[in-house]
């Protein structure tokens, strides 16, 4: 019995100890089949990431081209220094020996050691320069052995050929800041990365930028790169085509900065700007403002000497003035007064008002340029000769309200979409916005000055080469774009046909008729004719007893005391093709120092 109880004690511990260990089998086989099978692709992706490292690689910037192809803004080969980062690395000791070897200059040292310190892990590429020449490079890939940690990959680097010619209008690139990730949420955090930062490069960085592509490095257990291969392509960005004729643009920047002796007597480089657009489409043709800056001083990374002589500019060559510089239009608006007038029926064209050289409103006076005054004059003589005092009576019975309207019309203080941020919108004043902003009501004097372009009233050279256009085109509310073969439908004009060919036949009169302000300026092509008007804008009053004593001549006052000169016209009269604006800043007078620019401007399109 006892014997018999031992055998069924042996079987039970056996059959568990088999089961036991079946079980144990069983757990570990599944195991194995669950690393082997089921987590497969789990372990395998794990495997990778301690095999592989991958970085970002940045995709080629779109390039930018003038009308007919020629190249504004390109991409050349370049280098870029990376150090990678770890906890043991003795980065000071590296650096010198890189100073040794190379140009690497103080400010690439400091935003590299800030870089540095910032990172949050180690085995990352920090980057040093782009500004590498071919012999630093060489220099550094012989002697490699002695930097383990430094890298260098080929990249693509922005010039832009022209230079400063197409400066304000195509802009520059920067580095990605901090900043920059703030204000786009959209952007990669990537040391390298440049953006647009001004100008065409702003506007359009999103398209010009591209997409990022990605590299794969395989590393062995010391982080030691020992293959890198491109796993995902770049896309590059997309080209531009602008609608700037570079030939033109060349002409009118030189052309402004360099005034014959005969019209200037100041000496110096002008400060202004010149516009023109087609007529038709809106395409800008030209698009300048001077004084202008080398924007490949920005690619290569720009100097704080450099900056500094930039901004503390008195005449702000960063400004483009073209789209952000806002004067008193003067003269130039003279057509629209007129034409708000004829459109609300205030007046016809015969009606006359006399000019003694001086309109009495209350206690106060407003003269006219001509001292001795233009006599009894109509709507069409007063455009022709520029007659103040006619204007300020036509301004008063319009009232500020229906002109206002009208310049709005015609494309200032309007919503005018041009392809730049720079762009800033003038001022029309109304009695609105003077209770608004000044707390004050609307003057009848303050109508007088509104009148012929001073007092509140604010534009910048694209509006006036819009109002220009929409009276050329006489049909279209036309709209300025830098884009070339941009298709865009535009709203009706909505102005009587009978009082637009009014007003530009009195155009016609002031270059060339002998009584008109711009005579000298017409056009020496045959069978070509320009119409125009200018516009001289005082920039400080002049008192009562500065007329007795005699005002004190342009060429005579500091440059910040002269008056500004403009010129807004279009040709040629039959089937007008092109408009223009011309400013001069603190030039001096419309009629000899803008309206020469644009006949010779003008001369050059249509030879």
């Amino acid at each position: 019995m006892k014997n018999l109880n031992l055998k069924k004690n042996i079987e039970r511990r056996f059959f568990l100890l088999s089961a036991l260990k079946g079980i144990s089998f069983g757990v570990l086989s599944w195991r194995l089949f669950d690393l082997q099978v089921i987590e497969n692709k789990k372990y395998d992706k794990l495997s990778k990431n301690n095999q592989f490292n991958f970085s970002l690689v940045v995709p080629e910037r779109g390039e930018i081209y003038d009308r007919k192809g020629r190249v504004l803004a390109a991409n050349r080969d370049a280098f870029s220094l990376y150090i990678k980062s770890s906890q043991n690395l003795n980065l000071n000791k590296i650096l010198d020996r890189l100073l040794l070897i190379t140009n690497l200059n103080e400010e690439d040292i400091n935003n590299f050691e800030n870089r540095y310190k910032n990172l949050k892990k180690n085995n990352i590429n920090v980057f040093i320069t782009d500004n590498l020449s071919q012999r630093d490079i060489s220099k550094i890939a012989v002697r490699l052995h002695e930097f383990p940690e430094v890298n260098f990959l080929m990249t693509k680097k922005r010039v832009y050929p022209q230079g400063t010619i197409t400066s304000h209008l195509i802009g520059y690139t920067g580095k990605l800041t901090e900043q920059d990730l703030k204000k786009n949420k959209n952007l990669i955090n990537f040391s390298n990365l440049r953006i647009g930062k001004y100008g065409l490069e702003k506007f359009f960085d999103n398209i010009l930028r591209g997409e990022f592509g990605r590299r794969r490095e395989e590393v062995n257990a010391r982080g030691k790169i020992i293959t890198s291969n491109l796993y995902e392509k770049p896309n590059a960005g997309k080209n531009l085509n602008l609608s700037i004729d570079l030939n033109i643009q060349s002409y009118a920047l030189t052309r402004l900065q360099n005034l014959n002796t005969k019209e200037s007597k100041f000496n110096e480089p002008e400060t202004g700007s010149v516009v023109v657009m087609d007529v038709n489409t809106g395409e800008l043709v030209c698009c300048v403002s001077s004084p202008n800056f080398n924007p490949n001083i920005f690619t290569r990374g720009i100097k704080s000497k450099e900056w500094k002589s930039l901004i503390n500019n008195k005449k702000a060559p960063l400004l483009n003035r073209a789209v952000s510089g806002l004067y008193p239009p003067g003269s130039t608006i003279k057509m629209a007064v007129a034409l708000a007038a004829l459109e609300n029926g205030i007046i016809g064209y015969d009606k006359k008002f006399f000019c003694n050289g001086v309109k009495e409103y209350g206690d106060m006076k407003f003269h006219c340029w001509h001292k001795y005054g233009h006599g009894n004059i109509n709507l069409s003589q007063a455009i022709e000769r520029s007659c103040d005092v006619f204007f300020y009576e036509l301004g008063l019975k319009v009232g500020i309200e229906k002109i206002g309207l009208m310049l709005k019309k015609l494309g200032l203080d309007a919503n005018i979409n041009l392809e730049l941020n720079e762009f800033r919108k003038g001022l029309v004043p109304s009695k609105k916005w003077k209770l608004d902003v000044k707390g004050t009501r609307w003057t009848p004097g303050e109508t007088i000055n509104a009148s012929i372009g001073q007092g509140y009233m604010l534009s910048n050279p694209i509006e006036l080469a819009t109002m220009v256009t929409r009276i050329a085109n006489s049909e279209l509310s036309v709209e300025p774009t830098l884009l070339s073969g941009k298709t865009k439908k535009f709203s009706k004009l909505d102005i009587n046909k009978n009082h637009l060919n009014y007003i530009k036949n009195a155009m016609s009169n002031v270059v060339n008729s002998e009584l008109g302000t711009a005579y000298k300026s017409k056009l020496k092509i045959k069978n070509f004719k320009m119409a125009g008007k200018t516009g001289t804008v005082q920039v400080v009053r002049i008192s009562e007893d500065e007329r007795e004593k005699g005002i004190i001549k342009n060429k005579d006052r500091e440059w910040k005391k002269r008056d500004h000169a403009l010129f807004v016209g279009y040709a040629p009269l039959e089937k007008p093709k092109y408009s223009i604006c011309v400013i001069v800043e603190h030039g001096g007078s419309g009629s000899t120092i803008a309206a020469p620019i644009a006949k010779d401007i003008m001369e050059k399109l249509l030879v």
